[in-house]
């Protein structure tokens, strides 16, 4: 099992260290376009059950007559959008053919829910994200599951204290839900109680 950090982490590198040698942390940057063809070298041949691609940055806040600039434009959406789907497609050919991939999202990438008003440009580079992952399963037709995942509102660095729901209970959640999609094909939408999003 492969876990990639951007910056080393002592409580990660405890947890592998108590691990037995079932996983194995890895530093680098999901937008490094050498680290999909990295990660299958430092994953062995055996075929890849799951894969989870948890990036996300908020972005420029835009205020009356304040701009974001092309370069956080492109940050935001490389991180969240095209660098998730550049590691997928990188990765797709050792996925199992029972096997589940994961893209986290957030339901303020849907367009139909409209969630996004106070967050426009972060609920943009979701909803980018969920149309490249939905364009990229018609055209690959891959063998396995391709989810966009919102794991709800967490607390963590990026949702702050006030969120509603812990880490535990979302990882635990997701991990269900990508269970419930195991074998199957195709791509959803879906929550971290497995509950279909509208895209």
């Amino acid at each position: 099992m492969l876990a990639l950090v951007r910056t080393p982490n002592a409580a990660l590198d405890g947890l592998a260290a108590t691990a037995a040698g079932r996983l194995r942390v890895v530093t680098g940057d999901l937008c490094d376009p050498e680290l999909g063809a990295r990660l299958l070298s430092e994953s062995g041949d055996e075929p890849l059950d799951r894969l989870i691609v948890n990036a996300g940055i908020t972005g420029p806040k835009e205020a009356p007559g304040q701009r974001a600039t092309a370069a956080e434009l492109g940050e935001l959406f490389l991180t969240n959008a095209l660098a998730p789907l550049r590691l997928l497609e990188a990765l797709a050919p050792r996925m199992a053919t029972a096997g589940v991939a994961a893209c986290l999202s957030s339901q303020m990438g849907s367009v139909s829910l409209a969630r996004a008003a106070d967050m426009p440009l972060y609920g943009a580079s979701k909803a980018a994200l969920n149309s490249l992952l939905q364009s990229w399963v018609a055209g690959q037709q891959p063998a396995f599951a391709v989810l966009a995942l919102h794991p709800g509102w967490v607390r963590t660095e990026l949702g702050g204290t006030s969120a509603p729901v812990a880490v535990a209970d979302s990882v635990a959640g997701l991990v269900a839900t990508m269970e419930a999609k195991a074998s199957q094909r195709g791509c959803a939408f879906l929550d971290y109680q497995g509950q279909a999003l509208p895209w």
